[in-house]
């Protein structure tokens, strides 16, 4: 095992695990301590217009909150305790990048609407998707079917990977690894079922971990969720064991495939001694340097039930050999991807695929290229991590505080004009703040 510079988080909530493999390599955008310290309730206030309705989730990274805007449309915020620590900086400014300029351009993708700063948060304001996660969707059908052959009918589960594909196929177009696509990280927005007149589109969604690439796909870091993790990010070792992140993407979307279709993770321990194993990373690698995946007792109940094709594509994507593993055209060339679905379901993707084509000529136009947003952004953030908002941050929280926006950058839409970060124009912004604090 290699000891690259690992990063791993706690995720695993789908089907009842049989070990902690669930762990996700940590890339904390904050200070894990402080943030677990200074940790403050916000729910019933208010950030700028945005009304705080309750707590979508909590981590090392911040929390995440469903809130309401003015117009009473909901969003997801996702906000950070500041003062934001300089190292993570640029970090920060990498993952909210890629989340505006593919999220515009893609429908299967969580869109960015803006940035807010706050005297004590940096908040994030992103897309909704009410419909959960798909760990929510496959633990449902795994309770309905009682864990006994396929979760849901095969030509659902391609409806639903479809969009899973051509999300990533969009990234990697654009020379981005995910590299930590997984149940949790993919949401249901309306929610399912794939009714005729309400179809529920895939919104892949957390950017924290995705990376461009240059001149080719190789990186070092152990990153991701371990039960989602390829055998060659498991040993990656800096600069003597690198790893390909596009063919890594596929093998997670194995995963995903898989446990759609029969509720299990293909390379779950099947043995006592491989549960005992405390490093969960440790576990995963040995399972798949033991067996084929097809080959785990866990699974052997479940497989007869898949059609040949789906075991196919799975076998494929499974390939330890990352050169010879299909690449996402061969997914979409495969004949289980290829088949047809009942009419609604192939009615829903049609019209996505024409809305997809409509996002690509806009961006083709340039429409959500704009350098002018990106310094902004990078300069906002850096002002996160200031001295003088260090000192606003310091400052107690009072109950049923209303947090005023000191400043706010637009991501899905073009401003005329972006907020200037040099030093006088942020001494001025603040010193209003301050005045306006007084004056309440």
């Amino acid at each position: 095992m290699g000891q690259a510079d690992s990063k791993v988080t706690q995720s695993r909530t789908v089907i009842p695990p049989k070990h902690s493999s669930g762990q996700r390599i940590l890339n904390s955008n904050v200070n894990k301590e402080e943030s677990s310290k200074e940790a403050v309730q916000v729910e019933g206030t208010y950030l700028g217009a945005y009304r705080v309705l309750n707590l979508l989730g909590a981590g090392s990274e911040g929390e995440a909150y469903l809130v309401e805007d003015a117009d009473g449309k909901n969003w997801a915020l996702k906000v950070i305790k500041l003062p934001l620590p300089k190292k993570y900086v640029e970090s920060m400014f990498h993952e909210i990048q890629i989340q505006a300029e593919l999220g515009e351009g893609h429908n299967n993708i969580i869109a960015a609407e803006e940035l807010i700063l706050t005297s004590h948060y940096l908040g994030l304001v992103i897309e909704w998707a009410p419909g959960g996660t798909l760990t929510d969707l496959v633990t449902t059908k795994h309770d309905e079917c009682q864990g006994v052959g396929l979760l849901m009918p095969e030509d659902e589960v391609r409806y639903l990977f479809k969009q899973i594909v051509n999300a990533v196929d969009y990234m990697h177009k654009n020379q981005v690894a995910h590299r930590d696509i997984k149940l949790d990280n993919t949401l249901l927005s309306p929610p399912y079922p794939p009714y005729q007149h309400n179809p529920p589109y895939i919104k892949l969604c957390d950017f924290g971990f995705a990376r461009e690439w240059g001149a080719n796909a190789h990186f070092s870091t152990v990153i991701g969720t371990p039960d989602y993790m390829a055998p060659q990010v498991l040993q990656a070792d800096g600069a003597k064991i690198q790893y390909d992140g596009a063919k890594a993407d596929v093998w997670a979307m194995g995963v995903l495939l898989c446990v759609m279709l029969i509720g299990k993770f293909p390379f779950e321990g099947d043995t006592v001694s491989m549960v005992s194993i405390p490093d969960p990373m440790k576990q995963v690698w040995l399972q798949q340097s033991k067996r084929k995946w097809n080959e785990n007792a866990l699974l052997k109940d479940q497989i007869p039930y898949m059609s040949a094709e789906a075991f196919h594509l799975l076998d494929r994507m499974f390939d330890l050999d990352e050169t010879s593993r299909i690449d996402i055209n061969g997914i979409k060339s495969h004949p289980w991807f290829k088949a047809k679905m009942r009419p609604h379901l192939e009615e829903a993707i049609a019209k996505m695929e024409e809305e997809q084509r409509e996002n690509e000529r806009r961006v083709a136009e340039g429409a959500f290229s704009n350098q002018m947003r990106d310094e902004a952004v990078k300069n906002l953030i850096r002002m996160a991590s200031s001295p003088e908002i260090r000192e606003l941050a310091a400052e107690p929280i009072k109950p049923n505080i209303k947090f005023e926006i000191i400043s706010r950058i637009r991501l899905r839409t073009m401003m005329a004009a972006y907020p200037k970060f040099d030093r006088k124009s942020m001494h001025a912004m603040l010193s209003r703040h301050k005045d306006r604090l007084h004056a309440s």
